[in-house]
C-alpha cells in the first residue's frame, strides 16, 4: 500500500502561526473564513513527491534505524497545538471514522531541518552501482547538484550484490535540500527574522 504526505509551511507572524505556502487570493492569508469555492496560490515544497527516503528522514516513516545509518530528524511530535485554521480544516476533513489512515503527524522548524545537516553536502558511505556512481560524481564535478543512490551499510548482504563500497561527500536527499531552500525563500518574502519562526507541519496517510 502506498503512503502519501500532506505538508504545509507556517510562519510566526503578528504573534500567531500563519500558513505561508498556500494563501487565499482575496486577502493574502487563509483564515477561518476560507471556503472551498475560492482558489489558492501555492508553493509546493516537495513538488508532490512520494519520496520514502524523505518520509523516513522527516519522521521515521517507511524505514527503520535497524537498516539505516542516518536517523530521522525527530520522532513524530503530533500536531502543534497552535496552528493555522487551514491546517485544522484539512486535517479534520480527512480524519473521520471511515478514513482513519492519518499517522505520524509532526512539525519541524527551519532551524531543526538545517541543524540536522541533511540539507547540504555530507559524508556518506554505502554500496553503490559503480557505473551510476561514477556518472553522478562526474556531474558533481561539473557543478551539477545530484544524488547518488546507495544501499546502506546496515542492509543485508543480498542488497549489496553487484555493488561496490564507497565513501563520498554528497546529498542524502535532494527533495529535502530543495524544501529547505524554498522555506528560506518564503522566510525572506514574509520578512520573518528567525529560523525558529518558520516550520513545516505534516502528516501521512495510506
Amino acid at each position: 500500500m502506498g503512503c502519501d504526505i500532506t505538508l504545509f509551511c507556517e510562519g510566526y507572524i503578528k504573534e500567531k502561526w500563519i500558513n505561508i505556502d498556500r494563501w487565499y487570493r482575496k486577502d493574502d492569508w487563509p483564515e477561518i473564513m476560507v471556503t472551498d469555492t475560492e482558489g489558492f496560490d501555492y508553493v509546493d515544497l516537495i513538488d508532490g513527491s512520494r519520496d520514502y527516503g524523505l518520509f523516513y528522514l522527516l519522521a521515521g516513516v517507511r524505514g527503520s534505524e535497524a537498516y539505516n545509518s542516518y536517523p530521522p530528524i525527530s520522532p513524530p511530535k503530533g500536531l502543534p497545538e497552535e496552528r493555522d485554521a487551514l491546517l485544522k480544516k484539512e486535517y479534520n476533513y480527512g480524519n473521520v471514522p471511515d478514513n482513519m489512515n492519518f499517522h505520524h503527524a509532526s512539525y519541524l522548524t527551519l532551524r531543526e531541518l538545517k541543524e540536522s545537516g541533511y540539507g547540504g553536502l555530507m559524508r556518506l558511505k554505502g554500496w553503490v552501482d559503480e557505473a551510476d556512481f561514477d556518472d553522478t560524481m562526474s556531474r558533481v564535478l561539473r557543478g551539477d547538484r545530484c544524488q547518488s543512490h546507495f544501499v546502506d551499510i546496515k542492509e543485508g548482504e543480498y542488497r549489496r550484490q553487484g555493488k561496490v563500497y564507497k565513501e563520498w561527500d554528497g546529498y542524502i536527499n535532494l527533495n529535502l535540500t530543495d524544501m529547505i531552500e524554498k522555506m528560506e525563500q518564503l522566510k525572506k518574502e514574509r520578512r520573518i527574522a528567525s529560523d525558529d519562526e518558520v516550520r513545516i507541519v505534516f502528516w501521512f496517510d495510506n
